[in-house]
């Protein structure tokens, strides 16, 4: 008996085996043909009841025209600027209280911090500012943090010297004027403007600094080069290798240094300002409330709505077997 129990287990292992796939290929099949069925009478019945659909879209049609008609068109744009005197955050802080008066429509406040007229103000529907995220941490940005969500990864980089300003207009002939009353506005406060001082100062300091170690490094690296027993032997045929490590520390050095004050330079030629426009507002062809984007809005709703009823009519019986 045991020597002939092993190859019974074996065949009733397989039998088992089998019988399992097969019903696993009919549950499959099965649930195939009744998925098939299903989008089969989904679709017959969207077919049967194209009256409602048709009747959704020529409602979505005239709202549209309706609201576009009614509401004032309303352009937006945005504004990449760069932060020279601090970092991003006080700056955004200080638009953002713009962006609360035009929110409020508080046209006299806003006027006043703009330097704008109160005609140009009004036209002014909103305004914020968004942090520029950086995925892969290579120093370009990859979009605009409109929601908030990327600045929750710790995989993501937010830049801290470049931010997007976000405006709607109801003129975009507002734009080119209310970019320049942007700026104006960030250079004359006071605490930016002490900031920037301070930074001018240090950049100053920092070139001075760095032409000063530059001069002193080509001295003291012509002094070694032309009196380095070392080189003195090599040049008589005899093989030094230190001589070549040592012109390559100074240009290692010398490379570092005219860097720092290439970067010094353009801090004080290019972002001397407290804030600098690195892309200004472009000029919007279409209203973002045009018919297009009421379109895309309410057609989703009006056909909802139109299959909700056309299911409640033609199953109302069951639904509301009283009735």
């Amino acid at each position: 008996m045991p020597a002939n129990s092993k190859p019974n287990t074996q065949n009733q292992d397989e039998i088992d085996l089998l019988t399992l796939f097969t019903k696993l290929g009919e549950f499959i099949k099965n649930s195939i043909l009744w998925l098939v069925s299903l989008i089969g009478s989904v679709l017959v019945f969207l077919l049967r009841k194209w009256y409602y659909f048709t009747v959704a879209i020529l409602l979505t049609i005239l709202s549209a025209y309706i609201l576009n008609k009614a509401v004032e068109p309303v352009y937006s744009s945005d504004l990449i600027m760069r932060s020279n005197a601090t970092t991003n955050q006080p700056i955004m802080s200080s638009l953002n209280k713009l962006g609360s008066y035009a929110s409020e429509r508080n046209i006299a406040a806003l006027s006043g911090e703009l330097g704008l007229s109160e005609e140009d103000a009004s036209k002014i529907k909103g305004l914020e500012t968004f942090w520029l995220y950086d995925i892969g941490n290579d120093g370009i940005y990859d979009g605009i943090d409109i929601n908030g969500s990327y600045l929750s990864d710790t995989s993501v980089v937010k830049l801290e010297n470049e931010f997007v300003i976000r405006t709607s207009v109801l003129d975009p002939g507002v734009l080119e004027t209310l970019e320049n009353s942007l700026v104006n506005y960030l250079e004359t406060k006071p605490y930016l403007i002490t900031l920037n001082k301070q930074r001018l100062a240090e950049l100053e300091a920092q070139l001075k600094q760095t032409s000063y170690e530059i001069e002193k490094l080509d001295s003291l690296q012509k002094r070694e080069y032309y009196t380095n027993p070392d080189h003195l032997r090599q040049q008589e045929g005899q093989v030094v290798f230190t001589s070549e490590k040592t012109v390559r520390t100074f240009h290692d050095d010398m490379f570092r240094l005219l860097e720092l004050k290439q970067e010094c330079e353009r801090d004080l030629n290019i972002y001397s300002e407290v804030a600098t426009v690195i892309e200004g507002f472009s000029i919007p062809k279409n209203p973002e409330n045009g018919s297009v984007n009421y379109l895309k809005m309410l057609i989703w709703y009006f056909l909802g709505f139109a299959l909700l009823l056309s299911v409640i009519i033609t199953f109302r019986k069951k639904i509301w077997p009283k009735l």
